[in-house]
């Protein structure tokens, strides 16, 4: 099952350009585990919630996903512009909790980072590509948090 599809990824993006071959190779393959971990979360009685601007899993209003050259959102080097980063729509913060619970797990289906919660107030950043610092659950910038970090960073490595 594909909770979110290629088209949802791209968003405002799908067939402007930038959705090259490439980028489509990049994302599909992202989205393979970003599907099978949003899976993996629902077997887990995780609650998914669709996200009311894009109608999908995909959070923001249309650069959750892919970021063109034309999104106004994120650094030029992010993950999203290579099509390695996906932000899920994520309010009630559950799947963020159930990702700090299962990093093992994530990291067996092809997650290799996290953006810490604390800068993700109602999304969950992951991305397919490892951090330069190594780091799974990383700060993802020097600004001050947006939210209070979750119980299960405690227990997180």
């Amino acid at each position: 099952m594909n909770l979110i599809a290629l088209e949802d990824y791209f968003g405002p993006f799908w067939n402007h350009g930038e959705d090259t071959p490439e980028t489509r190779a990049a994302a599909t393959q992202l989205l393979v585990a970003v599907n099978r971990a949003l899976e993996a979360a629902i077997a887990d009685g995780v609650v998914l919630i669709l996200n009311p601007k894009t109608g999908s899993y995909v959070s923001g209003e249309g650069n959750g996903g892919f970021r063109g050259r034309a999104s106004p959102v994120g650094p030029p080097g992010s993950k999203h512009r290579s099509a390695h980063a996906i932000d899920i729509y994520d309010p009630l913060r559950l799947f963020a909790c159930w990702c700090l619970r299962n990093e093992a797990r994530l990291r067996e289906l092809g997650i290799a980072g996290m953006e810490r919660p604390e800068w993700t107030p109602t999304w969950t950043h992951l991305q397919d590509l490892p951090v330069r610092s190594g780091t799974w659950c990383f700060v993802p910038s020097d600004t001050p948090p947006l939210a209070a970090a979750l119980p299960e960073q405690d227990r997180a490595a």
